[in-house]
């Protein structure tokens, strides 16, 4: 295997310009490679090891319907971004990102999750996990959100990386006024923002209703700008002396509430 493809195989790993100049990324180990749609898929290399593997059974239908390339374990671990390689790798183009405008265009009611500069990749992979589990139906990143197609969100996602749609804006404030205001004319969407000083709990919203849940950084939250444009704040109670809950979980809780108000009044 030549040196050249090694080190671009590499660099797509470990720099977010690589992946973004290519329209590529990386996908590395039986479970995520399992999950790869066909029509994704643009290179994918293999060890002797793991094709006499167990693991082989997870990827039998990606290497059935793809082309692959044996390689050595060396060159594996040249390849990979993980300190101890499964023996599965591949390089997976990136699917088109949505416009805001076509995260809105669904079948059911929006339910949209908005993060503000989210720097935790397994925090931004949790929550894109989260989101398909609890059906929301896309979500909505600023460009200074961790890069999505990171190594250590796309493993996070456990998959959802591939089904959950998701648009990336350079203006979140104004994406977010205008989907407040039904801009994209699909009515306009109720923003929930959480925020630690409102008196309104998180379950009191009705969720039924196309809604957007804002979530903010890790250390700083949302910015002042962008709660301000939100149409309702709520909290969500806690006991004992936690202050506030990881960025993953509030998400987590927001949308499996809407999910579940919806399932209830159907």
């Amino acid at each position: 295997m030549e040196n050249r493809k090694k080190k671009f195989i590499r660099e797509l790993s470990e720099k977010s310009r690589v992946r973004k100049e290519s329209g590529l990324f990386v996908v590395d180990g039986p479970k995520m490679c399992g999950e790869i749609p066909s029509a994704l898929a643009e290179e994918i290399y293999v060890t002797e090891e793991f094709l006499a593997s167990p693991h082989v059974n997870i990827c039998e239908r990606i290497l059935r319907e793809h082309s692959f390339e044996t390689v050595t374990t060396q060159d594996m671990q040249k390849m990979s971004d993980t300190v101890t390689p499964q023996g599965i790798l591949a390089v997976v183009r990136q699917k088109r990102a949505k416009t805001v405008k076509e995260l809105l265009e669904t079948e059911e009611e929006p339910l949209i999750l908005i993060t503000e500069t989210i720097q935790d990749p397994g925090n931004l992979g949790t929550m894109i996990r989260a989101a398909e589990a609890a059906g929301a139906t896309g979500i909505l990143l600023n460009d200074m959100t961790v890069d999505p197609y990171s190594p250590k969100v796309v493993r996070s996602t456990m998959g959802s990386i591939f089904r959950v749609p998701f648009a990336v804006v350079s203006d979140l404030p104004r994406a977010v006024k205008d989907m407040a205001s039904g801009v994209y004319g699909n009515g306009p969407v109720n923003v929930v923002a959480t925020d630690l000083s409102a008196a309104k709990s998180y379950r009191e919203v009705d969720y039924r209703k196309p809604t957007a849940i804002l979530i903010g950084n890790e250390s700083k939250g949302l910015s002042g700008e962008i709660k301000e444009l939100s149409t309702e704040r709520v909290i969500i109670p806690m006991c004992g002396k936690v202050e506030s809950l990881n960025a993953a979980m509030a998400a987590t809780i927001l949308m499996f509430e809407a999910s579940g108000e919806r399932r209830r009044h159907g």
